[in-house]
């Protein structure tokens, strides 16, 4: 079943980043210009996942994962030249 994922993704109340990480990473986490928050702004904010809907059943199925997610990975491991392995280690 296809589901659109959200443009943001809302922590809970016990994972919010002020709770998981210490000050200098949370102030990075946080800086608009850091590349991971230009990554998901110029790179995975853009990408249309209504064109991958035909590739799911209707009524039938979990929800996808988030297609957005899905895709980000794949471009930063095809730029960076990673293996899965490597991916995910990174």
């Amino acid at each position: 079943m296809f589901c659109k994922s959200s443009a943001s993704n809302q922590l809970n109340l016990f994972t919010g980043t002020h709770t998981l990480l210490t000050n200098r990473a949370l102030k990075k986490y946080e800086d608009k210009q850091m590349w991971h928050n230009q990554f998901r702004k110029q790179v995975t904010d853009r990408i249309d996942e209504t064109v991958f809907r035909p590739l799911f059943c209707e009524n039938f199925g979990a929800p996808n994962a988030p297609i957005r997610v899905l895709i980000g990975m794949m471009v930063l491991k095809e730029a960076q030249g990673w293996s899965d392995a490597q991916l995910f280690e990174e």
